[in-house]
């Protein structure tokens, strides 16, 4: 690694620190929620280390212990993680030069913010070391994921009894947190409306299937009503 390389690394490490620091604390919340159900510490530092994703993980934790739940598990988590393919087409055409090995290798470590990150910067300023200014933000960020999943798991070794229930609010109350803040219009709040109140209808409808249909049913309304109505304003 030359000079221009090291610098551009160390750009995306320092970038990298707001990320780092949420990172460990989702992590650790995610390994004191794994201990509590039943996973070995092996299992869920693999499940960090090959998913790299709290929104696909922290469901699948909470289905391990159903038996018969495994095709969900694998849907969900292909549903919910089919998002960075898109984040990765956005980032492509600012790594040309990277050799297709290389990028295989890095779509394993795109997230929302390690993508968030290195595609404001290569928006605002972009050149032949986008690569590693990707690298720097990603295996620092990478490295803090793991190392709150394995320090939460020991943790959770410790917590007092009961003290899991409580925890496994953290997460979806996070998610709810961004959700919210992110709901300006009123389409996008009668979207979320319809889906909180149909989740559980389909779920007593179709034990286990719930989550994943009424994602289906409701995101794939919701784009042909907003196709519709596109179509129908007078502008268009």
């Amino acid at each position: 690694m030359n000079r221009d390389q090291l610098s551009s690394f160390t750009e995306g490490a320092l970038a990298a620190i707001p990320v780092c620091v949420a990172f460990f604390a989702i992590t650790v919340t995610f390994g004191i929620a794994a201990h509590a159900a039943g996973l070995a510490a092996g299992e869920v530092l693999l499940m960090s280390a090959v998913v790299f994703a709290g929104p696909a993980q922290f469901p699948a934790i909470e289905l391990l212990p159903l038996s018969g739940q495994a095709m969900q598990i694998l849907l969900s988590t292909l549903f919910i993680n089919f998002r960075f393919a898109v984040m990765s087409f956005a980032l492509v055409p600012h790594l040309k030069r990277v050799r297709t090995a290389g990028l295989v290798a890095g779509a394993q470590l795109i997230t929302m913010s390690t993508f968030a990150v290195s595609f404001l910067r290569f928006q605002r300023r972009s050149n032949h070391d986008n690569f590693i200014y990707f690298l720097g933000v990603a295996i620092p960020s990478y490295i803090c994921y793991l190392a709150g999943t394995v320090v939460g798991y020991y943790f959770g070794a410790r917590i007092p009894a009961g003290f899991e229930e409580g925890i496994s609010f953290i997460f979806p109350a996070y998610l709810a947190a961004l959700l919210g803040a992110e709901l300006r219009e009123r389409r996008s709040i009668a979207v979320v409306g319809v889906a909180f109140l149909a989740t559980p209808v389909v779920e007593v409808l179709v034990p286990g299937w719930g989550l994943i249909l009424n994602a289906i049913g409701v995101a794939t309304a919701a784009i042909g009503a907003e196709a519709w109505w596109e179509s129908a304003s007078p502008s268009s």
